[in-house]
């Protein structure tokens, strides 16, 4: 059975072209910026089997994560789906940056663990009482950064012709690169008369 090709396929109609470099980030860079955040989001795979996030505050140490919680979901996700993932992400000297661990969540039960660990000392931004700990230990741990202040992206005072009735919308716009343009619309592959006009 032949398919048409994809026309969404590579398509990059309105969009700058830009590929601003990314740099990857060594382990121990990781771990310095995880040290020095407590705020993340833990990814899930929720006990009725979707995907779920959670917003958590934590301490790195000691080659792992530890956190906080209360009883609910995300004990129950974490004892019967054990596998997780956890994101940071900040901005620093002109840089976007993101750091991503995948690793197992385990609900710790040793005294002196939770003590050694200084997960005691976390102090949740929920009111919701957390008196479960968890842990996380790393399987891998990856990073990356990329400059956001290039030449080319330089923030600028609003005008008049800002206003919505001044913007011209459209790739072939030669206002400020700011101003926002039309989305690009296509035919479904299924409908090869549909129109293919912007959308209204």
């Amino acid at each position: 059975m032949n398919q048409s090709p994809n026309p969404y396929a590579g398509s990059t109609d309105g969009l700058p072209e830009r590929s601003p470099a990314v740099g990857v980030l060594a382990a121990s860079e990781c771990w310095r910026l995880l040290e020095n955040e407590s705020v993340g989001r833990l990814a899930v795979h929720h006990h009725d089997g979707a995907p779920d996030v959670y917003p958590v505050n934590f301490r790195a140490r000691n080659g792992a994560l530890y956190l906080r919680s209360g009883p609910g979901g995300k004990l129950r996700s974490i004892a019967s789906h054990p596998a997780v993932a956890f994101e940071i992400d900040g901005a620093d000297d002109g840089h976007r940056w993101s750091v991503v661990i995948r690793g197992t969540a385990a609900r710790m039960d040793d005294d002196a663990e939770i003590e050694d660990s200084g997960v005691l000392g976390i102090v949740p931004a929920s009111p919701t009482p957390k008196h479960d700990f968890v842990r996380v230990t790393p399987t891998s741990i990856s990073g990356r950064r990329f400059v956001v202040d290039s030449p080319d992206v330089q923030p600028r005072a609003a005008t008049a012709t800002d206003a919505p009735e001044n913007r011209t919308a459209g790739p072939e716009s030669t206002g400020p690169a700011t101003k926002p343009f039309a989305i690009p619309h296509r035919a479904p592959l299924d409908s090869p008369t549909a129109s293919t006009g912007p959308s209204t």
